[in-house]
């Protein structure tokens, strides 16, 4: 209402013309007015869009978590390299070399990891790696943690085409995979495929004794084929560690698919491979939210640790169950070769399940819910821009205000301090006085006096003119005013139809003042007489000539404000 009330009356045709300060202030209020209304809509805007969302966010925990997994040396010996690789499970009975034959909770263990029914030890396959994990036996579902464990990472490559191949002059099939095979001395492995008996018939018969076996390469020999680790002068193997696979399948049915990777014949089909395999120390970790793994870390496990995992793999532990795990992918012709790979860790790893022992996990978090909002990008980026307008238009208000000087108001050269000039008053230091003292603010609204212009009287017009107001409000007189007992006092004056209060401060002869009654040259005729015809008998209406002398005293903001607080 004060904007509309200051714009009416800058409008009115009949007002003398505005003072700058008035000007200024109006547009400075205005702009800050539009500015700040502009920035409440596109905020309305801005919540009227937003939505939230809920979260998790992990919140540390202090509650001890078993859940790393590390190799439990008193199950199968420690890494030295001492005699042969996991010599404590290690047994020789009627000529023959067995591992672990005398715990078969150990077999059990390993079928269940294998299957996913373990509840202490389960398998994940993550980035081409079989790692192991704890079951739901530890009740870890709740909570995200870091923890360290073992991998496996196998690659394959097919031997078909590497191997020295007996030359048929009948070929039972034409393509690849006709040709029988020999040897893989041309790949590097002279005594592969292995078999103690038998022999190649040109007619398409493979009669060799040739058996499931994963047969371990360290350096030159190659083991696994009788009595384990025991085949090798030393069971300590390197890391990455080499192996050559041979399986058959005596099954005539594989013969009729041509899309196979091995090499088939009239009454059994081959497949020969090569792997290396990875054993990694890794580090994992474990988000409770999207139930999932993730691989932090990896790096080789030492040659000792890996050497103790490869154990039960040279003894063919396993081997049936890779076979049969296979049998599927050499019917169809699918990818025999990746499927190989992934069998192999996962088997691998399976076997080393019982080996383990549990160990404190780390980063320990529960997961706790919290709402987050989203805001659109476009009213969230203009409503920063206008807070920015609005926060540098402030900053050049204050900036201007500090800089610029008014001649509204300034200190006379007598009461500097150096006494050479009269020294002007900045905008800030002039508002800083108008907030503490009013009179120069009054002062400056109405240079010329009350009653000299008739646009800005509040006698002969009142409050309708000066304020735009309507009839029967207040009418305010601002100035020295004489009592009915002669007392002289300035401030303010309000009426109301007949009545008349005044509120300012009484002042003495000792005050310096003296009041003489002077009649305004402009006030004449009809305007006199309105104005000796005023509702107070006791009030002068003759304009007042002041003749101020030098203060002792200061009129303060609370010697003029006091008498309205009563």
């Amino acid at each position: 209402m004060s904007l509309i009330d200051t714009l009416r009356y800058i409008c009115r045709s009949r007002r003398s013309t505005a003072p700058r300060l008035f000007k200024e202030a109006f547009v400075g209020v205005a702009s800050i007015y539009i500015l700040s209304h502009i920035v409440g809509a596109v905020d309305l805007w801005l919540h009227s869009r937003a939505r939230s969302i809920s979260v998790f966010q992990g919140v540390p925990s202090q509650s001890e978590a078993l859940y790393g997994l590390a190799y439990n040396e008193t199950t199968c010996g420690t890494l030295e390299m001492t005699g042969v690789p996991c010599r404590r499970l290690i047994s020789t009975r009627s000529n023959a070399t067995y591992w672990a034959d005398d715990e078969p909770w150990m077999y059990l263990e390993r079928l269940d990891t294998i299957s996913g029914t373990n509840p202490d030890v389960i398998l994940q396959y993550v980035d081409n790696t079989t790692i192991l994990v704890p079951g739901p036996a530890q009740n870890f579902k709740s909570q995200g943690f870091t923890i360290n464990t073992y991998g496996l990472q196998v690659e394959c490559t097919n031997l078909r085409d590497e191997c020295d191949k007996l030359e048929s002059p009948f070929p039972v099939v034409p393509g690849p995979g006709s040709n029988p095979v020999t040897n893989c001395s041309k790949a590097g492995y002279p005594r592969f495929p292995f078999y103690t008996s038998g022999e190649l018939d040109h007619a398409g018969y493979d009669w060799r004794d040739i058996k499931c076996l994963v047969l371990g390469i360290i350096g030159s020999e190659m083991g696994g084929m009788l009595n384990g680790t025991a085949d090798f002068s030393t069971g300590w193997m390197s890391n990455p560690a080499t192996t050559i696979i041979q399986l058959r399948w005596d099954n005539p049915s594989f013969w009729w698919n041509h899309g196979t990777p091995g090499i088939y014949y009239l009454n059994a089909l081959d497949l020969y491979a090569k792997c290396e395999m990875r054993y990694l120390d890794v580090i994992i970790i474990y988000d409770p939210i999207q139930v999932k793994w993730t691989i932090a870390e990896t790096s080789l496990s030492q040659p000792e640790l890996a050497s103790i995992f490869w154990t039960p793999m040279i003894f063919q532990l396993w081997t049936e169950d890779l076979r049969y795990g296979l049998t599927p992918y050499m019917l169809s012709g699918g990818d025999v070769i990746d499927m190989l790979a992934t069998s192999m860790s996962k088997y691998g790893m399976a076997y080393t399940a019982p080996l383990m022992k549990f160990t404190a996990a780390s980063n320990v978090t529960v997961p706790q819910s919290i709402a987050l909002g989203l805001y659109p990008v476009v009213p969230t980026l203009l409503l920063i821009g206008c807070l920015y307008i609005y926060s540098l238009t402030a900053f050049v208000i204050f900036l201007l205000s500090c800089t610029s000087n008014k001649r509204l108001i300034f200190v006379p050269r007598e009461y500097t301090r150096k006494k050479e000039r009269d020294k002007e008053k900045s905008a800030l230091k002039m508002a800083r006085l108008w907030l503490t003292d009013p009179l120069p603010l009054i002062g400056s609204i109405f240079p010329g006096g009350v009653g000299r212009h008739i646009a800005r009287s509040v006698e002969s017009n009142p409050l309708r003119q000066v304020y735009d107001s309507k009839l029967g409000l207040e009418r305010v007189a601002i100035g020295l005013y004489k009592k009915s007992k002669g007392e002289i006092i300035f401030g303010a004056m309000g009426r109301t139809g007949t009545q008349a209060r005044r509120y300012g401060r009484v002042l003495s002869v000792q005050d310096g003042i003296e009041l003489e009654e002077a009649v305004d040259p402009e006030l004449s005729g009809r305007n006199l007489e309105r104005n000796l015809k005023s509702d107070d008998p006791s009030s002068s209406l003759m304009h007042p000539r002041l003749e101020i002398r030098p203060f002792r005293r200061q009129l303060g903001l609370l010697d003029f404000f006091l008498p309205f607080a009563s």
